[in-house]
């Protein structure tokens, strides 16, 4: 049974993932009107580049630094060569960024070899998934059990303030 919840917990994690990608693509498209295919390329970049980061700021700084550089790259990149072709046939922003993710791809294998780079979790992360159920569990008693939320007539709630 706990394997069986730790993989609904991975497929949603990975889900999540994918929604946060397919997000980012389609609000770059209908801001800008562009097909950004190198929307994946930016994505490995910042993971990379956390690891990176991790090992020399550690992990805290690291999560808040890396999307700010990633950020930059991306700036950077729209201004030197997106800019050029927004007036031009859409086809050619759609060759750009295809170029442009196959060459971040192939840069980031160069640099950081075409294996995985082992990556630890930081030590606030490690915590097994019965003690997260136990919390869940025991917030919600309490909350539902606290005299701030008593529970009335046809199944409302009312907030009051807590009896002091």
């Amino acid at each position: 049974m706990l394997m069986l919840f730790e993989q609904i917990l991975n497929g949603l994690l990975v889900g999540s993932y994918y929604t946060l990608l397919a997000l980012g693509l389609s609000i770059i498209f209908s801001l800008g009107g562009v097909v950004n295919l190198a929307h994946g390329a930016f994505y490995a970049v910042g993971a990379y580049l956390t690891v990176l980061f991790t090992d020399i700021l550690g992990f805290g700084l690291a999560f808040l630094i890396t999307p700010a550089v990633v950020g930059l790259i991306g700036i950077a990149i729209e201004a030197l060569f997106l800019r050029r072709l927004y007036n031009k046939d859409p086809i050619l922003t759609l060759l750009f960024t295809f170029g442009l993710a196959m060459s971040g791809e192939q840069a980031l294998r160069l640099i950081f070899g075409a294996s995985g780079i082992p990556f630890s979790i930081p030590n606030f992360c490690r915590v097994s998934y019965t003690s997260v159920i136990f919390y869940i569990h025991t917030t919600a008693c309490q909350f539902w059990r606290s005299p701030a939320y008593q529970l009335q007539g046809c199944g409302y709630y009312s907030i009051r303030p807590p009896l002091v």
